[in-house]
């Protein structure tokens, strides 16, 4: 049920009408039937898996909420329910990946026998869902969520459908003392619209019309010419950043409609002058989630400035892995983390300068324009995974056509559309990066919140499809 589809308009026009027009003690138990509804959708048998996982879950955080109260130990218990999730997340997700990689460190045959042997699916939202369980028993063991939850509420935050498939990754601090208090008036009804909008427009109007311009370089690259890898290359980027950024917007829209707030996964992170600044932009509930259960427990900056680094690549690259079961994305990750090392160690280190003063005209600009292609590189590994066992191959041959500049080759169809689809997904990050727009636009809000829906719509019936799942969904 995709947020840009008919089955979701009527989902959430039904579930809006009932919502505002029942006592509060029946909204809880709606949104949960709503949310059931909205996963069976996508998969009616692996709601019985995700509603045990949960029950599971629950069972496990009232038993450490009872050996908290007579004081007694419960890290046997914490260990073993993080353990479960991760085998539960590991089975599903990364059982073709470790038969596969066995396969290829030993060469025995059984490995691939054993994994032809097997038909696994991967369950809907199942990377996000299980991030944000595990999340909550850590809390409860740090004190952050310090009273039990009814079971009702515990549902409720994790299957909240607006943002169950593909997040934000939700805490508890966010959400849990909304419940009780949904609030909605009139500012807050406008900015969901305007973020609807704005989503729809991300995801219909640039992500799926870059998406069909950009196929056939990662399908053999080896035959366009540099000009056509390279703008491909910062395509994607934008592709990814509309399409996800999209699905939060509508996301948090939904949810303000409903008279909650989840928190913004990005504010312009293209506008970033440094990789620590755009990972602080960039899916920040998941780089919050790496740096609190990941990164700090690692040891995080404490110690030397190498160790600490040492700790930031092993988080990006278990992040690259959370992101799909493929080498490639394990290099995604390696290469972003390679990239903040670089930064910390060459100019952000501690006492060190920084390799270009901010008095120099015009620097800001430059640090921002690096650091927006050198992310977009990052891109190569994420969108070449798709090609399975062929990903490597295919990155390196994006890399070499970018890097030996050849001008021979086929010029992509339609590469010239590609900058003004990029233009327009870094106009949104400035919309995001500050407040000022929309602050200036407030007043007049009555007048552009209809004209906005009528062109939103002429738009959608010319250029969208509404057919492409979001990038994110494949997580």
């Amino acid at each position: 049920m995709l947020f840009n589809s008919i089955p979701y308009l009527l989902l959430f026009a039904f579930t809006y009408l009932i919502y505002w027009n029942i006592p509060q003690k029946g909204r809880k138990p709606l949104l949960v039937i709503s949310s059931l509804i909205f996963y069976a959708y996508f998969s009616f048998p692996f709601l019985f898996h995700f509603l045990l996982v949960i029950l599971v879950n629950y069972g496990f955080s009232e038993w450490i909420f009872r050996k908290k109260d007579k004081g007694e130990k419960y890290n046997h218990l914490l260990f073993s329910i993080v353990a479960l999730n991760l085998i539960n997340l590991g089975f599903f997700k990364y059982f073709y990946f470790i038969t596969g990689s066995l396969f290829s460190l030993t060469g025995y045959p059984s490995f691939k026998e054993i994994a032809g042997s097997w038909s696994i699916f991967l369950p809907l939202a199942i990377s996000f869902y299980t991030f944000q369980i595990i999340a909550v028993q850590v809390d409860i063991h740090r004190g952050i969520i310090e009273k039990r939850m009814s079971a009702l509420d515990y549902f409720l935050f994790i299957l909240f459908f607006p943002q169950l498939i593909a997040g934000p990754i939700m805490r508890s601090q966010d959400f849990l003392p909304q419940l009780d208090h949904p609030t909605i008036d009139s500012d807050r009804m406008k900015k969901g619209l305007f973020l609807i909008i704005g989503g729809l427009f991300k995801k219909v109007i640039i992500a799926e019309n870059i998406a069909p311009i950009i196929s056939p370089i990662y399908m053999d690259p080896a035959k366009f010419d540099s000009f056509s890898i390279f703008f491909s290359v910062l395509a994607f980027a934008v592709q990814v950043y509309c399409d996800f950024s999209g699905y939060t917007d509508m996301a948090r829209g939904s949810a303000n409609l409903l008279g909650y707030e989840i928190p913004e996964n990005f504010q312009g992170p293209f506008f970033s002058q440094s990789f620590r600044e755009l990972w602080s932009r960039w899916h920040i509930t998941l780089s919050s989630w790496l740096r609190d259960y990941i990164y700090i427990p690692l040891g995080g900056s404490k110690g030397s400035i190498f160790r600490s680094n040492v700790n930031s690549f092993i988080t990006m690259c278990l992040g690259g892995l959370w992101h799909g079961a493929n080498w490639a994305f394990v290099l995604w990750g390696a290469y972003l983390g390679a990239l903040i090392w670089i930064e910390r160690s060459l100019y952000l280190g501690r006492g060190k300068k920084k390799l270009l003063p901010d008095t120099i005209p015009f620097v800001g600009i430059f640090r921002t324009v690096v650091i927006f292609i050198t992310f977009s590189f990052s891109g190569v590994f994420f969108r070449a995974a798709a090609r399975g066992e062929e990903s490597m191959n295919v990155a390196f041959e994006i890399f070499k056509g970018v890097l030996t500049f050849r001008n021979t080759g086929e010029t992509l169809s339609r590469v010239d559309e590609l900058p003004t689809f990029i233009a327009l997904g870094l106009m949104f990050n400035w919309f995001q990066h500050s407040n000022l727009v929309y602050e200036k636009l407030k007043p007049y809000q009555n007048i552009l919140l209809p004209f906005l829906s009528v062109v939103i719509l002429l738009l959608l019936g010319i250029f969208g499809d509404g057919g492409q799942d979001f990038i994110y969904f494949q997580f």
